[in-house]
């Protein structure tokens, strides 16, 4: 069923004290830029998330700060400050602020300057470094507890982390994550060039049939498909609130992907691709040998009056896309095609669309309890736990119940001692 204009802004709306913004800002940590890419004592990011802006920068100790972008005093740019002694000076009269949040110098004053300096209403924001992201608290009060996902604790060798800034709103990213059937057909060229021999599976049954169940931080969504000889094969990913998609190996033992989809404003969210084994050195994939973390994977290549860079004369060749640049550009077309904000009151939805649509309702129910006052649903437990966030596809009896798939990863980790995976 459509959606009522109401509920779509309700549900992607982030800018302007907007409800489903504060309550980001409040209750989660945000993944905000690649640790990799902030150097010590370097040149400091600008950063926009919910459509606020802030600075990140790494001191010469090696510590990130963050900040509001703009200097309490003139309203400068802090970005463009002279990053040393771990700390920002602004340009603009000399303020300085300390990588902890603190404003510590302002010499174009007379008198007592530690007491000005402790007078001065100045925000700074929480910082932690893990998994080779570094997420950002923008709330105030205590900090929610740091959702420990799959990657987090995992070595250097064994990840990689990618991300580029789309320019249309975080809801149509995170809801292609849970949109099994459109891998069979949009991605399908992919699939049959790159794809492991697991994968191949997926083009076989492109209209799977659709499981789900509810968990304490989402929900699994789990794709049946059938492939003959009494045989299916299932995959089963999981969503965990509120944008991360966390998505099965290609094969047994091969790494996994989490998608993340966090709201740079409501027009342009931030798609990051964090690859990983949890089993092996991750080695070289598409992923981790992208030419800057910043910015991959690549967005289409075109404007939209050119479709978006589609290429025809590949497609008469056999390509199914037109856009060869890898599986997320092909998603970022149909993203981008769909319009800064998708319009959700005109759709019309079919059985494929089961997964989209608990999405949503899950979404309305937190903002409609944040708006009553109450504690959104899936963060009122401080003892929230993903380390037990495995997704996994493998092929099994038909008939046979999914669950022994995620019974075997989970005892093959606990034994080799590992305690996160997906």
């Amino acid at each position: 069923m459509a959606m009522k204009k109401e509920e779509n802004d309700l549900i992607t709306r982030v800018e302007n004290g907007a409800p489903l913004g504060e309550m980001f800002r409040q209750f989660y940590w945000l993944p905000a830029y690649p640790s990799a890419a902030l150097e010590a004592g370097g040149k400091p990011y600008r950063l926009r998330l919910l459509g606020k802006n802030y600075v990140l920068f790494r001191g010469h100790g090696g510590r990130v700060g963050c900040f509001d972008e703009q200097c309490p005093h003139r309203k400068a740019s802090l970005a463009l400050g002279r990053n040393e002694n771990d700390s920002l000076q602004c340009l603009f009269h000399g303020w300085r602020f300390s990588v902890e949040g603190k404003m510590v110098e302002a010499p174009n004053i007379h008198g007592d300057q530690e007491a000005f300096c402790n007078s001065v209403r100045f925000n700074s924001y929480q910082v932690e470094e893990r998994g080779g992201i570094i997420w950002v608290w923008l709330g105030q009060g205590k900090a929610p507890k740091f959702p420990n996902l799959p990657f987090t604790e995992l070595p250097e060798n064994q990840r990689s982390v990618t991300s580029v800034i789309a320019p249309v709103n975080w809801l149509q990213g995170v809801e292609a994550t849970m949109d099994s059937s459109h891998v069979s057909h949009l991605h399908q060229t992919q699939i049959q060039v790159r794809g492991r021999r697991e994968q191949q599976n997926m083009l076989v049954d492109k209209h799977p049939r659709l499981e789900y169940e509810r968990t304490h931080f989402g929900f699994r969504s789990v794709a049946v498909r059938r492939i003959g000889d009494g045989k299916v094969y299932a995959r089963v990913n999981h969503y965990v609130f509120p944008w991360y998609g966390v998505i099965c190996a290609p094969d047994p033992g091969g790494p996994s992907t989490v998608f993340m989809s966090v709201p740079v404003d409501d027009t342009h969210y931030r798609a990051w691709f964090v690859h990983f084994n949890v089993h092996r050195p991750l080695g070289m994939t598409p992923l981790s040998a992208s030419p800057d973390i910043t910015n991959w994977p690549p967005l289409p290549p075109g404007p939209p009056e050119d479709n978006w860079g589609q290429n025809r004369d590949l497609m008469k060749r056999g390509h199914f896309s037109g856009f060869p640049e890898g599986v997320a550009t092909e998603d970022f077309a149909m993203f981008m095609s769909q319009g800064p904000i998708l319009d959700r009151t005109d759709e019309q939805l079919c059985s494929a669309d089961t997964e989209v649509i608990r999405l949503r309702q899950m979404l309305l129910k937190a903002v409609r309890d944040y708006q009553k006052g109450e504690v959104p649903w899936v963060a009122q437990d401080s003892a929230l736990d993903y380390s037990e966030v495995y997704s996994i596809g493998g092929v099994i009896d038909e008939g046979q119940d999914w669950h022994t798939l995620l019974e075997r990863i989970l005892a093959e980790v606990r034994q080799n001692g590992t305690t996160v995976q997906a």
